[in-house]
């Protein structure tokens, strides 16, 4: 099988196409994509609202990115062996979905990912994977559940830096032919040695239905929060309970910095104590950087964010800039090729490693590219 790929990407690589077969196949390879997660695109639309999925649609500004609010997007990497010319797609059968970054302590960089791939090093599914050297390549550190069945599928998921290592809390979703969906979904908390599941039935009550959970992050130590799709719930995971709802919508993200967890949007909508869960004022002058930083991404779309140590760093449609005591800083200027001049969709992940190095994800009609930021450079990997 490898020397008939090698072979067949060997002939694909000398392939020739006219102008309306470049559009065509252009055509049938978004549909493929789509048609990839056609049950799950198909559920979530069913359980939606009108209302919903207009706000979707006004938030990301192209179906391609509707779908990346409930689903991810497929990352390719340009070191791939085989490229389709003429149509601007880079094939690679190594693509996944990601839905998170998280640079480490020592320049590491972590990427959560969708696990529907076949995995040759391992019986499990990889669900994180980590760089030491910037991107170039990758090693599997963190699997689904053991318990889980081969046809289950990464919906959504956070990192964090724990006691022992990186931490994943994440939602899996597994075919179940005795459920009225032909499908159930389970929240995990996943590290290195061990995994949790959580009850989930005051949470799917509250919300209304399993489809509405449709992300999660973490707050502190032993609180998460689940979003729904009008509902923010704040989840202890220890007691396995509801302590706090907040509304929230799809045109809010959220973000936790050192000391506090914000929902924001082109304001910041709720500010909490990121330990208590009371609500407060958000800390001097961040929330004049989120409406300025909403401004710089062309009030299309809220614009990604991260926190770094008691940094918060944004990208926006032409500038990555930071936010320390009270101060804002515009650190890069972003050519126009990054993304195409166009505001950045707040629900795609951001990191800044510890050697000062930005990642960047960025959204197009071939897919989700992951972009390195360095001095005057910028790569995609």
């Amino acid at each position: 099988m490898d020397e008939y790929m090698k072979k067949y990407c060997e002939q694909m690589d000398k392939v020739t196409l006219s102008d309306s077969a470049n559009q065509a196949i252009l055509d049938e390879i978004l549909q493929a994509d789509v048609q990839k997660r056609v049950t799950h695109t198909k559920k979530a639309k069913r359980n939606m609202s009108a209302a919903m999925i207009a706000a979707i649609l006004t938030i990301a500004s192209s179906t391609v990115v509707a779908c990346v609010a409930i689903h991810g997007a497929i990352i390719k990497s340009n070191k791939a062996e085989s490229q389709v010319e003429g149509i601007g797609a880079t094939v690679d059968v190594g693509k996944s979905y990601y839905y998170d970054l998280l640079a480490g302590d020592m320049g590491e960089v972590y990427v959560l990912t969708d696990n529907d791939y076949e995995e040759e090093l391992s019986e499990h599914h990889a669900v994180v994977w980590k760089s030491t050297d910037q991107g170039d390549t990758w090693e599997a550190v963190l699997f689904q559940p053991d318990e889980l069945s081969e046809k289950s599928y990464l919906y959504a998921g956070d990192l964090r830096e724990g006691e022992n290592g990186v931490e994943a809390i994440v939602i899996m979703e597994e075919d179940d032919g005795k459920s009225e969906d032909g499908h159930v979904n389970r929240v995990y908390q996943i590290t290195a040695n061990s995994y949790m599941e959580y009850d989930m039935d005051e949470v799917y009550t509250q919300l209304g239905d399993q489809e509405h959970l449709w992300s999660i992050k973490y707050v502190n130590n032993h609180v998460v929060a689940l979003l729904g799709t009008e509902e923010c719930l704040m989840y202890d995971i220890n007691t396995q309970k509801v302590v706090k709802s907040l509304p929230y919508d799809l045109t809010m993200g959220c973000l936790k910095t050192k000391n506090q967890f914000l929902i924001y949007g082109k304001e910041i909508y709720r500010c909490l104590n990121a330990e208590t869960l009371e609500e407060q004022e958000p800390e001097e002058g961040l929330q004049e950087f989120v409406q300025t930083m909403c401004e710089k991404n062309g009030n299309e779309i809220f614009p990604p964010m991260a926190a770094w140590n008691d940094t918060i760093v944004c990208v926006t449609r032409a500038a990555i800039y930071e936010y320390k005591n009270g101060e804002i800083i515009q650190t890069k200027q972003l050519s126009n090729a990054v993304n195409e001049g166009r505001g950045f969709n707040g629900l795609l992940p951001v990191c800044k490693a510890q050697d000062g190095r930005y990642y960047v994800c960025t959204l197009s009609n071939t897919g989700m590219s992951l972009w390195q930021i360095d001095d005057n450079k910028e790569e995609i990997k």
